[in-house]
């Protein structure tokens, strides 16, 4: 086996082991063992990854609100998540849109759009794992949302970085 070929390997090992972590973390579920650890913390779910900062996730239990911060290890409060002057790293959203039907155009059918952001981050680990965060959020929100085809329209996911 090659270097080149076993790097390789050892690399997406590390990402099942990290979207395992990221499952745990969107799932609500502590993970105090192996590289990538999900641990909670008041409000919200934590997770630790090796020489990064750890991502501090809010998810309200009664509707679809996420909320994520990059919070440094050496800060000992937690983000507030109803203080408006701290910028969430990763946030959503909601936005609802009427669409004539296809086949009917008299027919007004309702679409929910889920406008998920990530913030910029300069380092290119935190941005790429923003992506795979926000994406998997995405996927979550897709498999959980119940519509009623007569009514509405499939759910709208977009996903970009914030301004």
């Amino acid at each position: 086996m090659t270097i080149e070929a076993l790097t390789t390997e050892r690399t997406i090992s590390k990402l099942v082991l990290l979207e395992d972590a990221i499952a745990k973390l969107l799932n609500r579920q502590e993970k105090d063992w192996g590289c990538f650890q999900v641990v909670k913390e008041g409000d919200f779910y934590s997770l630790y990854i090796p020489s990064l900062a750890s991502l501090k996730l809010y998810q309200s239990s009664k509707s679809i609100v996420y909320k994520g911060y990059w919070w440094h290890e050496r800060e000992d409060t937690l983000p507030d998540i109803k203080d408006r002057s701290e910028k969430p790293d990763i946030y959503l959203r909601k936005k609802r849109k009427e669409v004539p039907d296809k086949k009917n155009p008299r027919l007004i059918k309702q679409q929910r759009i889920f406008e998920i952001y990530y913030r910029y981050n300069s380092c290119p680990e935190v941005r790429r794992l923003n992506q795979i965060i926000t994406r998997a959020i995405g996927d979550r929100i897709l498999s959980s949302v119940t519509i009623s085809p007569a009514e509405e329209l499939v759910p709208l996911i977009l996903i970009s970085e914030a301004d």
